[in-house]
Parts: structure tokens; sequence; C-alpha cells
């Protein structure tokens, strides 16, 4: 289980064609990897900001407000990938795929937002656009079936 999880993390670290393959991924290694990017993101938050706040509490409140919205964020992608793959191949990916494909490719960029957000929150919109490059390129690599080319009915050949 830890090892599918670590080769789900490994793939999903630089948006490439291999990438494409993590729509297949087990449930427990993309639900592991949004955890991990839930505790990270706590973890991180919980040093910079440094909340007077009884530490356990505040922790637990704060996991499960990222984990909330992280997962928010995931069922937008899985929809802008279904979105995409309905528009490059002319047929969309099931919703149980887009799902551990937007995870994988939203992990990264989560974390890179929230970094920006913290030393400089005015350059955000980085973060946003390295999940939408992250999403978006790997699908450039779909393979798209071509139709084979009809001749026309009236034409006889001799």
């Amino acid at each position: 289980m830890l090892k599918t999880t670590i080769q789900f993390i490994r793939h999903s670290l630089y948006p490439s064609k291999q990438a494409l393959r993590l729509r297949l991924a087990p449930l427990h290694a993309y639900m592991l990897a949004s955890l991990l990017v839930t505790l990270t993101v706590t973890i991180l938050d919980y040093i910079v900001l440094q909340p007077d706040f009884f530490w356990p509490m505040w922790l637990f409140l704060h996991a499960f407000a990222i984990f909330f919205f992280y997962m928010g964020l995931v069922a937008l992608s899985a929809l802008l990938v279904q979105l995409v793959t309905r528009w490059h191949t002319k047929k969309t990916w099931p919703y149980r795929q887009a799902w551990p494909y937007a995870v994988a490719m939203t992990m990264i960029p989560v974390l890179f937002l929230i970094a920006l957000y913290h030393t400089a929150p005015s350059l955000t919109w980085l973060g946003f656009l390295l999940s939408f490059i992250y999403l978006i390129v790997p699908l450039r690599h779909i393979p798209v079936k071509s139709k084979p080319s009809k001749k026309p009915d009236n034409v006889r050949l001799r």
C-alpha cells in the first residue's frame, strides 16, 4: 500500500506522458497522497502563522478545512480534465479516472500555491497557473484514434 502511494507521488512530481497512467491509480494511493498534502500544508501553516490557540485543536480544525478545500479544488480540476479530454479526444474520461489524475496533478501546484501565499500573496495567481499547466500538459499526449478516410460512394475507380 505504501509502495503504490510513493510511486503515485513520484509520478505526479512532473507533468509528463507517464502521468496519464495515474488515472488508473488505486483508491488508497490517491487518498493517502491527499492526506499527505493536507498534513504538509497544515504543518507549513502552523509554522508560518504560529497561532496562539490550543495547538491540537487548531491543527485538527485547520487540517479538516484544508482537506475540504483541497478536495473542492480537485473536484473542479477533475471537471476541467473531463472537459479537456472531451474536447481533445471526443470521448470524456469517466469521473472515476479523472479524479485520481486531478489529485496527482494538483499536489505540487497546491504546495507551491501555499508557499507563494505565505511569501508573496500578490503572486498566488502563479500557483493557479501552475495547476492549469500540470493538468493540461499531459493531456496533450492522449492518443487520438484517427478516423479512416472514406471515399465517396459516387466515385468509380477504373
